[in-house]
């Protein structure tokens, strides 16, 4: 995936205007932090380009072929990648849940635990490996949600509020790690409600107000 515009995202809910006529340009290589009062329809939005909410109005661009819903849902559930705000991991340790997506891409053993290994590495959790999921505190559940995404390659990472309930250690650590997502080329869309994330090298910030989206470019 290189460049998709998506056009004319609208939602409504209860006759409420929850995202209106909402337009976005994404680059593969894009960092963005959106940001938005809480209830302002971030998560909402994140779902609908991981094609897992069907908007009332949606139309995907890609190498000038338009795409209506029906279609781009699964272009986007291909391509995307979204991780809720508390990460859902299964029941079993560290290592079984980075492994599961691993396990349907028809990779050897030696593979699967080869990757494994290097999602380890990059949040930092090589002495957890074994542990139980549930023992995890909030911010190792967070670095293991996004090794278990990063894992099986997908062009973009979705995360809603992944700073939420962290203390200040766990945050660093997981600015590092998202920041070390950009550098091989992931793009990423990152939800806060809180504008200053200085430590993250974000290249655009897109801002939700009133279902209406404004937009800030960085160099």
């Amino acid at each position: 995936m290189s460049n998709i515009q998506l056009e004319n995202i609208n939602l409504q809910r209860n006759k409420q205007t929850v995202l209106q006529n909402i337009q976005v340009s994404l680059n593969s290589d894009d960092f963005i932090l959106m940001t938005g009062q809480n209830g302002s329809g971030k998560s909402t939005f994140l779902r609908i380009i991981a094609g897992l909410l069907k908007p009332d109005g949606f139309k995907l661009i890609q190498n000038d072929t338009q795409q209506s819903w029906a279609t781009a849902k699964k272009f986007l559930r291909q391509y995307f990648c979204y991780l809720h705000q508390t990460p859902y991991l299964f029941s079993g340790t560290v290592q079984d849940n980075i492994a599961y997506g691993l396990k349907y891409q028809g990779l050897s053993k030696t593979e699967i635990e080869h990757k494994v290994d290097e999602a380890l590495e990059l949040i930092k959790l090589q002495h957890l490996a074994q542990r139980h999921s549930f023992a995890l505190s909030g911010g190792e559940k967070q670095r293991v949600a996004i090794a278990r995404s990063w894992v099986i390659h997908p062009d973009f990472i979705l995360l809603d509020e992944p700073f939420a309930n962290m203390d200040k250690h766990s945050r660093h650590n997981t600015y590092a790690i998202i920041n070390q997502l950009k550098e091989e080329n992931i793009g990423i869309i990152l939800t806060s409600h809180d504008p200053h994330h200085g430590e993250l090298n974000f290249n655009k910030q897109l801002h939700l107000y009133q279902g209406q989206l404004s937009e800030k470019f960085y160099q």
